[in-house]
């Protein structure tokens, strides 16, 4: 694929409260503290909505909004990728199905669906602009960056990439086990004047790259959202590299970053 720009970077994890304190922790120069996440009320949202929004919608947003801090969000193109939604509600929508008077609470439904963030933010935005919600299983992350990237270059302009996921609960995480809070954002635009340049590439069963760092690579492995941590981590040292991450159907996506 031709290059596309990486202009701004937005997380959030445990021991990761932004892209900017996170980095000293990326590029090695720190220990990692896995302290609690906590995601605040959206910002941009008005406080009718900002009630009723859960903690995948808290975490999606707050990594968009970070990324996007210096954009134009009223046009911006969205894609939001998380591989399980927000197991929260579907845990407890489940539960209410097995009680005797099985009632689901209508904001319980309202937020259960998988472009439940992806809405919100285009409520927060007052943006009409297209937003696609998608999952690709533990391969999430890579998978809206394709997305993304496909969508940057066949249309150009700005595009957000937010990907994320919650920890399953108990009724879940034998069968899902995620057991972090993770949140990563891109803002991907034009490759001429950008901070990166990112190039893709399609493998067919090339192993996926780890992090550099164990603490991150026990996080990279507690949560789909947190694959994009390789690539966090070569972003940070600024002189480019190569990573290759895990993509559906047994494929692999290579990514060149140049500073």
């Amino acid at each position: 694929m031709n290059p596309i720009g990486l202009y701004a970077v937005g997380l959030l994890g445990p021991g990761l409260e932004d892209f900017a304190s996170a980095r000293a922790v990326l590029a090695g120069d720190a220990v990692l503290t896995p302290d609690a996440v906590r995601a605040p009320p959206p910002g941009l949202l008005p406080a009718n909505e900002r009630r009723r929004t859960t903690a995948t919608i808290r975490l999606a947003l707050k990594v968009a909004e970070e990324a996007t801090a210096d954009a134009d969000r009223s046009q911006l193109r969205s894609v939001f990728a998380s591989s399980s939604g927000d197991m929260d509600i579907i845990d407890r929508i489940c539960d209410a199905l097995t009680q005797p008077d099985p009632v689901v609470s209508p904001v319980q439904f309202h937020n259960s669906v998988h472009n439940a963030p992806a809405g919100n933010w285009s409520i927060a935005t007052r943006n009409p602009a297209p937003a696609t919600a998608l999952s690709g299983y533990n391969a999430s992350f890579a998978t809206g960056l394709l997305e993304a990237a496909t969508l940057q270059l066949a249309e150009g302009g700005e595009v957000l990439l937010a990907c994320y996921d919650v920890p399953s609960m108990d009724t879940f995480i034998r069968v899902r086990p995620i057991t972090h809070p993770f949140a990563v954002a891109l803002r991907l635009g034009p490759a001429s004047g950008a901070p990166w340049r990112l190039t893709l590439d399609f493998a067919q069963g090339a192993p996926e790259d780890r992090c550099l760092s164990d603490d991150l690579e026990t996080l990279r492995d507690s949560n789909p959202a947190a694959r994009a941590l390789p690539l966090l981590e070569q972003l940070v040292r600024g002189h480019g590299g190569h990573v290759r991450l895990k993509a559906p159907l047994g494929r692999s996506l290579g990514i060149r970053i140049e500073p």
